[in-house]
């Protein structure tokens, strides 16, 4: 997986001696070494205006994959971070045409294709990774992150110098000064577009290179970017072949993962996700050798309430497939302990235990001896999974399913559905957002539906000063989410050319999993222990072809022959496919939400340890000292807390708490990055 850094320092900007941009380069990968801490490497341009740093998490070619890369020219220099798939094929390739490789590392093939291709390489890149690329001749910096955001990569522009960096904290040793973006902040920016807490600073978008020109030009493009097929066309292909195709690309994309010179193991959990990509792993394994036996992980939460541990679900899995299970014990002390190392690692506003839980769980598996861990990140939202994708699925027919055969509910049924479904699943926490004008009739319109409650700064206004609400207006999450959409997206919603579960889908994927899942939970947490996660869902030929299908083959509505009542089968696809690979159990069970494990109060003690932490850190001197949040507003939400919690059923947490941790990330932030007070 592996960190970078780099800086670019275009004409007209005086850099500092080559000594100097070589120290500090040195300072920004001291501070993110837990992500490559096998080997560290530098390279500064003779002129002195490029510095590239780099460390290594070793995974592929141990021996020969140092980093920064090289052409045979020394004209071409690049930094990697992550992986790339299917590169010994493309290699082979390359050394037929002539291209000279010096390593057997994957992660060459940038130079090479580069050298070959131009900026086309990226049609030929399979995987996860984030790269920067610095062309000597024509001074050029060509940097690019991967399809759907699985790596992470930020920029901005400190002092004229254009910095690219793993991670936030790398442009610290370079001159750059944080700053708050409260407009950023206040409207979520950082969920919603390619903004981040702090001003200037941007992620570079899933599926997008930048390049940078000595004259200072600095332009983002899009190379790919998830297209769906339209609500009308013509089916080509039967349902049991769609099914028996997902199962193939699957089964593919698993066993190019399992590609690596260093131990490997899976994250496992109680759903069909992680299930699925352990079963088939399984299988790929026993091909080889018929006693193989897959190391899995899980955490396996320790309290009163049984419904918020699946750890006994996993176990069930481990003892189908043969594994071994390794259980990570989870109290809500230990999740604590982890909640402000998962904020600083992260870079995002953290109100859950998601990152604090992934961190727990990443060291258990680093400290077990693993580097690489294959995980079932990205199926929800490619394969519809989570409780709002059926109420978007019922806004829209499916003539393209009706083609095949599948029955369906009339346009009323559809109506009365959405009415009961959202009534019993109690859907008032999530949000609409319109991303057109037109009739608002339920039937007529496709929308998408995101979680507000969970990502929004929870509390609403009431958090922030009455003089910030007045400079950029009362937080609206919508319509940053709307406006942070490709115009394209919102063009096929308005004329219906997608079917209202994709532009769902779309922007769920952009938001939820893009910009905080595959962060919190995904590669912030495992590579703070040194642990490369890969998941297989997130394979770009899977994604694009079961966008292609049908939306009523991914919720798929059942008809009870009896009572002739509907119900909404998440996944339905998936199901299918993966059925060899999973228990009955499994293949039956509903979604469940990620919760923490009941909170006990330790003895001798009148606060559970989430109330004792927020109480002991939330202090007038610490909130004031942030700037632009209201202390008299915080006090009394954390008062409440702390002085009559709630503990809603299957390990919730109450919503309060949530607004406490969103104030704590800032006072993280602020204690870390020594950002200035914001002056009202």
């Amino acid at each position: 997986m592996c960190g970078l850094i780099s800086a670019f320092y275009p004409d007209g900007v005086e850099p500092p001696p080559a000594e100097t941009l070589q120290q500090n380069i040195d300072a920004s990968l001291e501070i993110i070494k837990y992500r490559g801490p096998d080997s560290r490497g530098i390279y500064v341009s003779p002129d002195g205006r490029v510095g590239l740093g780099h460390v290594r998490l070793s995974i592929i070619d141990l021996e020969t994959g140092q980093q920064p890369l090289s052409d045979e020219e020394n004209s071409i220099h690049c930094v990697v971070t992550g992986e790339i798939y299917d590169h010994d094929r493309i290699r082979a390739e390359m050394v037929a045409q002539g291209y000279k490789f010096q390593t057997k590392s994957d992660s060459e093939l940038v130079v090479q294709l580069y050298k070959r291709d131009g900026f086309n390489l990226m049609t030929h890149l399979r995987g996860e990774f984030a790269f920067v690329l610095y062309d000597v001749k024509r001074k050029l910096q060509f940097v690019a992150r991967d399809r759907f955001g699985i790596k992470p990569l930020y920029y901005t522009v400190s002092n004229g110098c254009i910095l690219f960096g793993s991670e936030i904290k790398t442009f610290m040793p370079l001159g750059w000064q944080a700053e708050w973006d409260i407009d950023s902040i206040v409207h979520q920016g950082d969920f919603g577009d390619e903004r981040t807490v702090f001003k200037g600073v941007k992620k570079l978008a899933a599926g997008y290179y930048a390049v940078c020109r000595a004259s200072g030009d600095l332009e983002t493009r899009p190379y790919w970017d998830l297209s769906y097929s339209s609500a009308t066309a013509t089916p080509s292909e039967s349902v049991e072949t769609m099914i028996s195709n997902v199962r193939d690309l699957l089964v593919n994309a698993v066993r190019l993962r399992l590609r690596s010179d260093v131990p490997w193991a899976v994250y496992l959990s109680g759903g069909i996700d992680s299930s699925s990509v352990a079963g088939i792993a399984t299988k790929l394994l026993r091909e080889k050798d018929p006693n193989a036996k897959l190391t899995t992980f899980t955490l396996a939460y320790v309290g009163k309430d049984p419904a918020t541990d699946e750890s006994p679900l996993a176990e069930r899995t481990a003892n189908f497939i043969g594994a071994e299970l390794i259980k990570v014990e989870a109290t809500e002390a230990k999740l604590v302990g982890f909640l402000e190392d998962a904020m600083y690692h992260c870079e995002h506003v953290t109100n859950t235990f998601h990152g604090a839980g992934k961190l727990l769980l990443s060291k258990a598996v680093r400290d077990a001896g693993f580097k690489v861990a294959l995980s079932g990140e990205g199926s929800d939202e490619v394969f519809a999974g989570y409780p709002w994708f059926p109420l978007d699925y019922l806004r829209s027919p499916d003539p393209v399913a009706a083609q095949l055969g599948i029955p369906l509910p009339t346009d009323a049924e559809r109506k009365t559905l959405s009415e009961e479904y959202q009534a019993n699943t109690r859907m008032p926490q999530f949000m609409d957002v319109q991303l057109h004008t037109g009739n608002k009739n339920l039937l007529d319109i496709g929308a998408h539906r995101t979680l507000e409650a969970i990502w929004s700064f929870a509390g609403g206004a009431k958090m922030f000063k009455k003089e910030v609400i007045e400079r950029v207006g009362t937080p609206d999450v919508a319509r940053c989410i709307a406006e942070g959409v490709d115009y394209k997206v919102r063009e096929n919603s308005v004329t219906g050319k997608w079917h209202a579960l994709h532009v769902s889908l779309y922007t769920t994927a952009k938001t939820l999993m893009g910009r905080t899942i595959l962060n919190i939970a995904g590669d912030r947490a495992d590579m703070a222990h040194a642990i490369e996660s890969r998941p297989a869902f997130l394979d770009h030929h899977l994604v694009d072809y079961v966008n292609s299908l049908p939306a009523s083959l991914k919720i798929r509505p059942i008809q009870n022959p009896s009572d002739k009542s509907w119900t909404m089968v998440e996944k339905w696809i998936l199901r299918q496919a993966v059925q060899p690979f999973i228990t009955e159990e499994i293949f039956l069970r509903k979604k469940v939400p990620f919760n923490p494990p009941p909170a006990n109060k330790p003895e001798g003690s009148d606060l559970v340890p989430l109330q004792a932490h927020l109480k002991a850190r939330l202090t007038k001197e610490s909130v004031e000292r942030v700037g632009f949040l209201d202390w008299p507003s915080v006090k009394e939400v954390l008062d409440g807390y702390t002085t009559a919690a709630t503990f809603p059923g299957k390990g919730a947490i109450d919503a309060r708490a949530r607004v406490l941790m969103s104030v704590l990330s800032y006072v993280v932030f602020q204690e870390k990055f020594g950002v200035p007070t914001y002056k009202v």
